[in-house]
């Protein structure tokens, strides 16, 4: 989640380990209410008792990159409406290098309690290295669209075990097997 960054910093600031995030400036809900005129104070945030959340205000596209492949990703979204003022979408898409893996989009009439759609959006795919997240425009991710259309909140990935981590882990249930049989 993004509540230990100050509202208006740049995402990239977040410092978590293993990941680098690029266009998203973090806000809270009660500055998306000042600077975009949206009620979203107490409507927008999935986190327990947060706050923070961040738009894609730096980019047309949030983009996560991993240091680690992952096999699977999950984050909270919230959909703007599009230029025409019709409910926006969110679509994320996976990457491991250049190759792209597949995409998941949101459903323009979930609507949430915030009043515009909200979604949870996951993908598994082995060897993820970037996801990308941002408004569709029918098949296009990030094409033309107002600046500001997506919101992302929590996050959830699971890293691919290195193999000398997952040799590790072998060895040591074998061990505990072995205990376990002698006592």
């Amino acid at each position: 989640d993004f509540e230990s960054a100050a509202p208006g910093s740049d995402a990239a600031a977040l410092g978590a380990s293993g990941l680098q995030i690029s266009g998203g400036l973090v806000l809270s809900e009660s500055l998306v209410g000042v600077l975009l005129g949206y009620p979203a104070t107490g409507t927008w945030n999935t986190t327990p008792g947060g706050t923070n959340g961040a738009l894609n205000t730096l980019s047309a596209k949030i983009t996560l990159d991993f240091d680690v492949a992952v096999d699977s990703f999950e984050v909270d979204v919230l959909a703007l409406p599009d230029a025409d003022g019709n409910p926006g979408r969110v679509r994320v898409d996976a990457w491991a290098g250049a190759l792209f893996l597949g995409s998941v989009a949101s459903d323009a009439a979930a609507i949430g309690d915030s009043g515009l759609p909200e979604a949870t959006l996951a993908l598994a795919h082995s060897g993820i290295t970037r996801i990308e997240i941002g408004p569709e425009s029918g098949a296009c991710l990030a094409c033309p669209a107002l600046p500001t259309s997506v919101w992302i909140d929590e996050m959830w990935f699971e890293p691919i075990p290195e193999p000398a981590t997952a040799v590790l882990l072998g060895l040591s249930l074998a061990a505990l097997a072995a205990h376990r049989r002698t006592h």
